[in-house]
């Protein structure tokens, strides 16, 4: 199993495990056993928490809890990303083409007539 698994190491990793809102950051992740139970290891990194009172702590999150995960190169590339402002897609250029009459065009058109039939 451990063939298949991604080399991370030197990487910064955001972590999101199943059942949590937010994800969690680790350094430079390798894999352990430990109970029968695949863990990734790897270290808290500076500025993954609030006053970095994890900073240099080993961190160890199961394996088959990981929703989903984010590798950066680097803490300094998590960082750039995280305060970048927001990127918007280009919205394209082309102009609306109606087929057929508007909705205001219509109930204008239904009113009239219908106005129109009571005298």
């Amino acid at each position: 199993m451990k063939k298949h698994l991604p080399q991370l190491a030197g990487k910064v990793l955001s972590v999101l495990c199943t059942g949590e809102d937010t994800g969690q950051l680790i350094y430079d992740p390798f894999f352990q056993d430990q109970g029968g139970r695949l863990f990734m290891v790897g270290i808290v990194p500076k500025e993954a928490s609030r006053d970095n009172w994890m900073e240099g702590l080993l961190c160890a999150i199961a394996w088959d809890t990981v929703q989903d995960y984010v590798i950066f190169a680097s803490m300094d590339d998590y960082l750039t990303r995280l305060k970048a402002p927001a990127k918007r897609w280009p919205s394209p250029n082309k102009t609306v083409q109606r087929t057929g009459a508007s909705r205001s065009a219509r109930k204008k058109k239904r009113t009239s007539s219908a106005a129109g039939s009571r005298r």
